[in-house]
């Protein structure tokens, strides 16, 4: 009963953030189609992701202090921790509207 419990309960932990991870992707594609233009929608993530990252949620001298106490280091990029995520990384978002607009320029071709 507890192994059942918890295989539904990482289910339903890790679950919602697969589609909100796909969502974001599908919202991506979205804009793509609607615009025609992947290269704008790469720059506007860029604009977005970099002032976004400039502007610390809370004070980081308090995180920093904090860490020794992790048994992992605190948030990193992997793919564990991507695993947990809401939302895709900057990067992956970039990657693949790399490949759309690879894939919309050899299909003009």
């Amino acid at each position: 009963m507890f192994l059942v419990s918890a295989i539904v309960w990482a289910a339903s932990f890790v679950l919602p953030r697969a589609l909100s991870r796909y969502r974001e992707y599908a919202a991506d594609r979205g804009s793509v189609l609607l615009t025609g233009s992947p290269s704008t929608m790469r720059s506007a993530l860029i604009k977005v992701g970099g002032s976004m990252q400039r502007i610390p949620t809370q004070d980081l001298r308090t995180t920093q202090a904090m860490s020794a106490f992790f048994i992992i280091p605190p948030p990193t990029k992997s793919a564990l921790g991507e695993l947990f995520a809401t939302h895709p990384t900057l990067e992956h978002r970039l990657a693949r509207l790399e490949a759309m607009e690879r894939g919309m320029n050899t299909s003009l071709r």
